[in-house]
């Protein structure tokens, strides 16, 4: 499955496409409106230039000639050189002057001499020179004092107009990567500075267990709606504690109050049954019933237990332990119940694997890990248990051969009172508190239990614990205990 991008690399893609979006806008509108510029320049540049014509030379005509154009344009404005075209023509289309690249000009546009002004309003015309540049050719009427009508056209390349726009659409191309990344730079500084009470919220967030629900958040003075979402997140937690607290209390109560009337049940039955006058039947009765009351106590023993372990009322007393001598221990006690079955039991500890823990109750934990193997694994099997040091790590494992979990069911072992269809259908006694039970003592050492399974090939248990210290194994210790 794909893991989901954050919000910050989700803010800052969608910050960046924004940005690339803005920027082609942007610079497609700058090139063009520059490009009119240019092209507007142009235009009334030759504009310009075919009025000063007009108005300085052609003026003189009456008294000089038509000859004096072509010299007095080649004098003064020099076309070639400056490369323009020129070319004046008469209204008739005559030609009384062309430069020498006139050749690349199309024939005189006409243009409008309706108007009473001696100057006509100038025509535009752009024109694709055969295997050359592109032309802006202006074209402006003008009437002389003695009537006659001439056509003054100044044209110039497109050339320099390209090159600047060129030049204009280089820079973009270079800056828009450039400008890209350090948007992006800035966005991912800016968003990191922006979401690092969220950052905070989270990691606080997760140490907080049932445990530790007197915790809250830290409430960043932002004002903005991570402060809001803190201060409700805060409510939440505050209302769940409050909660919790009631019904661990009540649990906890409950628990308490049903020892002593279990205590006294217990009495009247044993006391029953010392009497003589019982049958077989009504003593064999009065078993059961003093087997189930014994059930009940412990499901209440039990209860009460993990109530104040995850309340966090009991106060452990933990002292160093050696763990390996402590499930060696553990294991020659349990032997004679694994022998019951022909079960071969086996132990593998390296030395000196240290922690600080409760001795009487992590001794519980190697138990019902024990018990529970002993109880599913069939007859003539094997289980084993293994203590090594992994790490900052105690590991304790334990190993056999038995029916296994389901898959379905193991996400739901170390539940209260969770017993699976397998266990529910071997009618196997217990009170489905001993794994919730390990669950508990371990949280409550700051360790974790975990469980690997297949289902009628066996179950290992893993328990790890912090170490107290560092050491080497310098030996590996072997007890087996079996029957066949």
């Amino acid at each position: 499955m794909k893991r989901p991008r954050s919000i910050r690399s989700r803010l800052i893609m969608l910050y960046v496409v924004t940005i690339s979006f803005i920027f082609l806008c942007f610079g497609g509108y700058t090139y063009w409106g520059f490009k009119q510029y240019l092209i507007n320049s142009l235009r009334q540049g030759f504009v310009r230039r075919a009025h000063q014509i007009a108005t300085t030379i052609l003026s003189e005509i009456p008294q000089k000639g038509e000859a004096y154009v072509g010299t007095e344009i080649q004098a003064r404005y020099a076309p070639e050189l400056n490369e323009r075209v020129i070319r004046v023509t008469n209204q008739a289309g005559r030609t009384i002057y062309a430069s020498r690249n006139a050749d690349a000009l199309s024939k005189p546009l006409p243009v409008d001499f309706s108007q009473d002004s001696l100057e006509t309003a100038a025509v535009l015309r752009r024109e694709q020179v055969p295997g050359k540049e592109v032309l802006q050719v202006v074209a402006i009427g003008y009437q002389v004092p003695n009537g006659e009508k001439y056509v003054v056209e100044v044209a110039g390349s497109e050339n320099d107009v390209s090159s600047a726009l060129g030049g204009l659409l280089l820079t973009l191309s270079l800056g828009f990567p450039v400008f890209i990344g350090l948007s992006s730079v800035g966005a991912y500084i800016l968003l990191g500075r922006a979401l690092r009470p969220v950052d905070e919220i989270v990691r606080s967030a997760e140490r907080i267990t049932l445990r530790n629900l007197s915790q809250r958040l830290p409430v960043p003075d932002t004002g903005d709606e991570v402060e809001r979402l803190s201060l409700a997140l805060n409510r939440m937690i505050e209302r769940l504690d409050e909660s919790y607290q009631v019904t661990s209390r009540f649990s906890a109560d409950a628990s308490h109050e049903l020892r002593t009337p279990l205590t006294i049940m217990r009495g009247e039955l044993e006391a029953i049954l010392t009497q003589e006058n019982l049958d077989e039947e009504e003593m064999q009765q009065i078993a059961t019933v003093l087997e189930e009351a014994e059930r009940l106590t412990q499901i209440v023993e039990g209860l009460l237990a993990i109530s104040r372990l995850e309340a966090g009322e009991t106060q452990l007393d933990k002292d160093p332990v050696d763990l390996s001598q402590l499930a060696t221990t553990t294991v020659e006690q349990m032997a004679p119940l694994a022998d019951d079955k022909s079960l071969t039991l086996e132990m593998e500890a390296v030395r000196d694997v240290i922690v600080d823990a409760n001795e009487v109750r992590l001794r519980q934990v190697i138990v019902n890990l024990l018990d529970n193997a002993i109880k599913y694994t069939p007859e003539g099997g094997k289980i084993r248990v293994e203590v090594k040091a992994d790490g900052s790590e105690a590991v304790v494992e334990v190993i056999d051969n038995g029916i296994g979990i389901s898959s379905e069911a193991l996400p739901n072992i170390f539940k209260r009172f969770y017993r699976s269809e397998q266990v529910q259908a071997r009618k196997a006694r217990g009170t489905g508190l001993g794994l919730s039970m390990v669950h508990s003592i371990l949280e409550a050492h700051g360790g974790s239990v975990k469980v690997e399974s297949s289902e009628n090939k066996g179950s290992t248990f893993r328990v790890s614990l912090p170490r107290l210290k560092l050491s080497i194994a310098t030996k590996a210790e072997s007890v087996s205990s079996g029957a066949s």
